[in-house]
């Protein structure tokens, strides 16, 4: 091999740019670099680098997010719903826009609908794009904290889950909470309020929340903070589950 190969190959290993080093010799060698000016041959050797590290921290982020399964944007369908989400809506939340804003995405209706499906997209999406995400369903955010109390740190905790860029809370609304968790499931809102995105999924309606948190002015203070900046989507349609065995007549009712 080249000296000169060798030696940049090496440097590039000393500067710790793996992808860089292991790929010089096949990089000089490829026909398609003769007819690049200098900059775009530059260009696309350091893009070497930068994608294989940015795909890399992408899988880490996802790893860490917490999420129980790994959904895509592309393999939702939207056309199965009847309403509360519009393509217009869903192109729009797809940017991620709402994440560099600080704004919530509050998805409502019944079980089946794909709420948890479209959350799971989006956080999958956000940290392919570079943002922190992680995902607790809504017993297991107030057990945590429950838990953080307890110990004499829950405000250590509170300040750990407001970091992540968008924070998944899943199922609020499936039991109803005592007073005290009711509590702590506001105090990790608050703390999260104007801080960071929040994306969230609930079977129950908004006049069903003092019922549901067994506190009024909590339920009340809690949308008082959620609702400030975000995007509520009421999501109506057939079971989103059940959609490919109605669509193959395995089913006969919508």
């Amino acid at each position: 091999m080249n000296t000169n190969i060798v030696y940049t190959s090496n440097s590039l290993e000393y500067l710790g740019l793996h992808f860089l080093s292991h790929s010089l010799d096949s990089f000089l060698a490829d026909p398609a670099r003769a007819n690049e000016t200098l900059l775009e041959s530059l260009h696309a050797f350091v893009d070497i680098e930068y994608c294989q590290r940015k795909e890399r921290a992408a899988r880490t982020r996802i790893k860490v997010s917490g999420m129980p399964a790994i959904k895509r944007l592309d393999e939702f369908d939207l056309s199965w719903l009847k309403g509360g989400l519009t393509q217009a809506k869903f192109k729009e939340l797809s940017s991620l826009s709402f994440i560099e804003r600080k704004e919530n995405v509050i998805m409502l209706g019944p079980s089946g609908l794909g709420k948890s499906h479209l959350m799971l997209a989006l956080g999958h999406h956000a940290c392919l794009n570079g943002y922190t995400a992680y995902y607790l369903s809504c017993r297991d955010a107030v057990d945590i904290l429950k838990r953080a109390d307890q110990a004499g740190r829950l405000k250590r905790k509170l300040k750990w889950l407001a970091k992540p860029r968008v924070l998944l809370l899943d199922e609020v609304g499936y039991e109803t909470l005592s007073q005290e968790q009711a509590s702590l499931l506001f105090q990790l809102i608050n703390a999260r309020y104007e801080h960071g995105s929040m994306i969230m999924t609930s079977n129950k309606n908004f006049g069903e929340w003092a019922e549901l948190m067994s506190d009024e002015a909590v339920a009340t203070a809690m949308l008082d903070r959620l609702l400030h900046h975000a995007h509520v989507l009421s999501l109506k349609g057939p079971s989103y589950r059940m959609k490919d065995r109605i669509k193959a007549g395995l089913v006969d009712f919508v």
